[in-house]
């Protein structure tokens, strides 16, 4: 536990500098390399690092999609997009006495819902309906509260109260009641979030809707769970812990990002239609 709490307080301090100290497009780039790293460990994971082709097509895109939103509209990310289902068809077809569909639609699966789910954080950090910088950066914030706490609650929580297995064979750690707990942190800690903000940037130039982000909280809460769980069957039927050991106490860069995959782009829609400050 003291590992998991020490690789927290350093990860949380480079976020503290990503996130407030450097301008926006160091948040691209850390999520690049994110997006890379934890790429390569889900190859390596499911034992793809010695098909070439694959494994570095699958990184090379995976570290592109944050920076689609820097691309002028939308028809180059497309074109993108397009030029990596093309190499990975020609791929499958060369290789297909080897290779099989369900391989090749392994990788393609992972390579784009979970990084594209994790540039959600890049995309938001510019978006603002108010036309204000600092509304982006509460979103990554939130974008990234949500989830975590909610899997710190779990834990926590599971650990001294977990009664109850929630999905033995997928994740046996992992109880009802942690995911009870995870949940209310979760909300607690979204609505810190969001007096902070009123209070340290706002002020009375605008107001958060605080039963917005408590209902976002309570739907992206479970939702991180799934995304969580998504990432450990993946583990589980490859027959490994955790995907990497980069982070001591928490696994590899994919093991502290997997619960965003749905989170992410949730928060990213929402704003785009539900506004959280106005």
């Amino acid at each position: 536990m003291k590992k998991r709490i020490l690789t927290g307080l350093i990860g949380g301090a480079l976020l503290f500098v990503v996130l407030l100290l450097l301008p926006p497009i160091f948040l691209t780039i850390a999520l690049s390399g994110v997006c890379g790293l934890a790429m390569y460990e889900v190859l390596i994971v499911s034992r793809f690092v010695g098909h070439r082709g694959l494994t570095v097509s699958a990184v090379v895109f995976s570290m592109l999609t944050p920076f689609f939103t820097l691309l002028p509209g939308t028809m180059p990310a497309i074109a993108v997009i397009f030029l990596y289902i093309l190499f990975l068809s020609i791929v499958q077809i060369k290789y297909h006495e080897t290779l099989t569909m369900e391989r090749i639609g392994f990788v393609f699966f992972v390579s784009v819902v979970f990084p594209i789910a994790f540039s959600c954080l890049s995309y938001l950090r510019t978006f603002s309906l108010r036309g204000s910088d600092s509304d982006g950066l509460f979103y990554v914030f939130l974008g990234l509260i949500i989830p975590w706490m909610c899997d710190m609650g779990a834990y926590f929580v599971g650990t001294f109260f977990g009664r109850h297995k929630l999905c033995p064979k997928i994740s046996p750690k992992k109880t009802v009641e942690g995911a009870v707990g995870g949940i209310v942190v979760s909300i607690l800690s979204a609505l810190l979030a969001a007096f902070l903000y009123q209070i340290l940037a706002l002020g009375d130039s605008a107001s958060v809707c605080y039963w917005q982000i408590a209902l976002l909280a309570l739907v992206g809460a479970p939702l991180s769970m799934v995304g969580d769980l998504m990432a450990s069957l993946i583990k589980r039927q490859c027959q490994v812990k955790d995907f990497g050991h980069i982070m001591p106490g928490h696994g590899g860069v994919m093991d502290r990002f997997d619960s965003l995959m749905l989170t992410a782009p949730l928060l990213f829609m929402i704003v785009h239609y539900w506004p959280l400050v106005y």
